[in-house]
């Protein structure tokens, strides 16, 4: 199993997620951060799960699934450990 490890800033975007559907739903911003937490914990079993991205080496895009759009997780692989870089809304300007 590779282990995981969150950089802040992608610990920044979790909460700025959650924050963001709180008002609208304290549910599902919670089970927005649980799927984030579910997909990411995948990796961990298939670390070159997400696609690869052309313009910087090492780095992957796992896109997640949830409601009509979802998230997508940057994160890159380093030595023998996934590093979560990054996470986005589908539909934020990245």
């Amino acid at each position: 199993m590779t282990p995981i490890r969150w950089l802040p800033g992608a610990v920044d975007d979790l909460r700025r997620l959650h924050d963001f559907l709180t008002p609208h739903s304290l549910d599902a911003a919670n089970r927005a951060i649980s799927t984030l937490l579910d997909a990411s914990e995948t990796l961990m079993s298939f670390p070159e799960k997400g696609k690869p991205l052309e313009f910087a080496l090492n780095y992957r895009e796992l896109p997640v699934r949830f409601g009509s759009r979802g998230y997508v997780i940057r994160y890159r692989l380093h030595r023998n450990e996934v590093l979560i870089v990054r996470v986005w809304h589908a539909l934020e300007n990245r």
